[in-house]
């Protein structure tokens, strides 16, 4: 019996990234040495959107990764967009025209570049995706993530060694604060081995609150049919992961998005795949002291609720 040939999946990285160089080449450094591609058969390119940096973010990585494991696009922005065009942009990207208003790849792997992926952290996504055509979102597991206690208490092991944004750091600071954070269970790769065998479901649904957009897989056709993330107020936003997942519920629609265009039957899927791990040294997106995360945070929940209405609480509180 002669197997037919199991066909290859064009898959895109996007990173988005401003300044912060040493975070996003421990990102990289961790994407390149632990995605795997085989026995899913996928043909992986990374794409690096720069949100508008003061350094030369394409040159730098350029000079350091000279032959990546995967082909590597550079965009940059002339100023900050903010993260939902920056998401926008991914989703958009072609290495080449195409004809029409049609997406180039089969899937959509959106990553912050504070992200360490785990050991094949990609394969088990895509595989989730594909064995359930509903599935719209889903999203790696990290630390933190309200699915098994082991990743509740990474998460309080994190806030004790993770690497402080607002403080001057290496590559190398920020890859042993992992030693420190995952001692316990032999490094964070043993950590992710140990996930990986507890035997979780492939996909899990979302409950809750307890959702992520830290590194998340999306489908064109859900896209195609709810449509982008929303880029008003940019580029301080409205937590557009937040704003996108009610939409996935059919708990906030845009106007255009009526029951006809998207019937209560059809909703989309979307939760944790329970075979792939990330550590989120989180709030790294953004570095040194001049970043007031707080005055950021207070300037979107005003966005929010001028658009909504009411709060960021009152619609977190929707979910089932």
């Amino acid at each position: 019996m002669i197997r037919k040939e199991k066909k290859k999946l064009n898959i895109l990285i996007g990173i988005p990234v401003l300044d912060n160089i040493e975070i996003t080449r421990a990102c990289l450094q961790c994407l390149y040495k632990n995605t795997e591609t085989d026995r899913a058969n996928l043909d992986v390119s990374v794409l690096i959107v720069d949100n508008g940096s003061n350094d030369d973010i394409a040159g730098l990585l350029r000079n350091e990764f000279q032959e990546p494991k995967f082909p590597t696009y550079y965009f940059k922005n002339p100023r900050n967009m903010g993260v939902a065009i920056a998401w926008n942009q991914i989703l958009r990207f072609s290495p080449e025209p195409v004809p029409g208003p049609s997406f180039y790849y089969d899937y959509y792997l959106i990553s912050n570049n504070d992200a360490l992926f785990g050991i094949d952290w990609l394969q088990p996504m895509v595989e989730a995706m594909e064995n359930d055509e509903r599935i719209g979102w889903v999203s790696t597991m990290e630390n933190g993530s309200q699915v098994i206690d082991e990743l509740i208490e990474a998460h309080m092991l994190s806030k004790e060694f993770r690497v402080a944004p607002d403080k001057q750091y290496t590559t190398g600071i920020i890859i042993d604060s992992l030693y420190k954070i995952y001692e316990k269970w032999a490094g964070h790769e043993a950590f992710c081995r140990m996930i990986k065998d507890k035997g979780l479901p492939q996909f899990i649904p979302y409950e809750k609150e307890g959702r992520s957009a830290v590194c998340f897989m999306i489908r064109p056709a859900m896209v195609e049919q709810i449509g982008f993330f929303d880029e008003d107020y940019a580029p301080v936003g409205i937590a557009e992961d937040l704003e996108y997942f009610l939409r996935i519920e059919r708990l906030l629609l845009p106007s255009w998005l009526t029951e006809e265009k998207y019937p209560d039957d059809k909703k989309w899927k979307s939760g944790f795949c329970g075979k792939s791990v990330v550590h989120h040294n989180w709030c790294s997106t953004h570095q040194g002291p001049n970043f007031d995360g707080r005055k950021w945070d207070k300037t979107r929940e005003k966005n929010w609720k001028k658009k909504f209405g009411k709060s960021k609480k009152y619609y977190t509180k929707l979910f089932k």
